[in-house]
C-alpha cells in the first residue's frame, strides 16, 4: 500500500513538474520573441510598432542617458531617430540571459545597428551595446515595462 501511495505521489508531482516546465517553456518562447519583434519593427522603420511593444507606462533609457516615458514619447523618439538617418538601417539583438518570475521577466542581451547614415548621407559606423529589459505579462500579452540600453566603454 505504501508503495502504491508513493507511486501516486510521484506521478502527481511529476505531472505538476511537467505542466510547470511546459507553461514556463511557452512563456519563455513568447518572451524570446520580444527582441525579435523590436528589431523587425526597427528594420521596417516602424516607430508605432516599436512603441506598441511597450506598456502604456513603459520607459526607455538610451545610451546617452535620455529617458522616454510612455508609448507616445517612445514612438516620437523612434520616429525622430528614423528621420535622422536610421531609416533603412538594420538592427539585431541576442538574448544572453532570461529570468522569468511569474508574470515578470528580465532579459539581458546585446544589440547592434548597421547601415545608418549621417546628415550628409555617409554611412555611420556600426553601433553595438548591451540591454536589459523588464517585461510584464498584462492580460495575455508580454509588454516592455523598462528597456535600458548602454554602450560599454571598453
Amino acid at each position: 500500500m505504501k508503495t502504491l501511495v508513493a507511486a501516486c505521489v510521484l506521478i502527481v508531482c511529476g505531472s505538476f513538474m511537467i505542466w510547470g516546465s511546459t507553461a514556463q517553456s511557452a512563456a519563455e518562447q513568447e518572451i524570446r520573441k520580444m527582441p525579435q519583434s523590436l528589431t523587425a519593427a526597427w528594420d521596417r522603420s516602424d516607430s508605432q510598432a516599436m512603441a506598441l511593444l511597450f506598456a502604456d507606462d513603459g520607459d526607455l533609457v538610451i545610451p546617452s542617458g535620455d529617458v522616454m516615458s510612455g508609448r507616445a514619447a517612445i514612438q516620437s523618439f523612434y520616429q525622430s531617430v528614423f528621420a535622422r538617418g536610421y531609416k533603412g538601417s538594420h538592427a539585431a539583438s541576442e538574448i544572453k540571459k532570461l529570468r522569468i518570475l511569474g508574470r515578470t521577466a528580465i532579459i539581458d542581451g546585446t544589440w547592434s545597428i548597421n547601415g545608418a547614415t549621417d546628415a550628409g548621407g555617409a554611412l555611420r559606423p556600426s553601433e553595438q551595446g548591451l540591454f536589459t529589459a523588464m517585461l510584464e505579462k498584462k492580460g495575455s500579452t508580454w509588454c516592455i515595462m523598462a528597456l535600458r540600453e548602454m554602450v560599454p566603454t571598453q
